[in-house]
């Protein structure tokens, strides 16, 4: 049985009561909407949407869905910031932290694959996107093809060596002939 829930705008956190009680493979959809999301420090997402389905599994719930939105990066190029556009799949298991029915804690192994519901049975999908918007991202972003790198304030003259490196520069130079 599917059912679909009430979009999210600015809101990560999802209460999955119902959704526990149900019997394994039922199913939720929705949509989440967000202007920012912290990914690291002094980096951010924007405009993320991330279309999700939650389904009842044994051990908890498995999310899985696509996000896409624009994070702020730094170009390895020229230091200077841009955005960059992202587009993910994705998938995550969260397990409860108490049963639901009883109210007893569950004790869980310590993956961190695995991410937990907490004791008021609320699924927090920030710290899933997050990861996954992270990895999405270029390891070595640069800002275009055309980007020329960092440029020297005072270019340094080619002809000039060191006196240190003079020695050097003459064994280069009978090495060429």
């Amino acid at each position: 049985m599917d059912l679909r829930l009430p979009d999210l705008a600015n809101d990560t956190v999802l209460n999955v009561a119902q959704l526990l009680k149900q019997p394994v493979g039922a199913t939720r959809t929705f949509q989440i909407h967000l202007q920012r999301l912290t990914l690291d420090e002094g980096q951010w997402a924007r405009d993320v949407e991330a279309n999700i389905r939650l389904t009842r599994i044994e051990a908890g719930i498995l999310v899985d869905g696509e996000v896409a939105g624009v994070a702020n990066v730094q170009c390895v190029r020229c230091l200077n910031e841009f955005d960059q556009p992202f587009r993910s799949v994705f998938d995550g298991e969260f397990r409860p932290s108490v049963d639901v029915r009883t109210g007893v804690p569950i004790d869980n192994p310590e993956d961190d694959d695995v991410f937990i519901i907490d004791h008021n049975h609320e699924l927090d999908l920030a710290p899933l996107l997050r990861q996954v918007i992270i990895l999405a991202l270029p390891m070595r972003p640069v800002c275009g093809e055309d980007c020329a790198g960092f440029q020297r304030e005072f270019p340094a003259a080619e002809d000039e060596v060191d006196d240190r490196f003079a020695v050097l520069r003459t064994l280069l130079d009978e090495g060429t002939e």
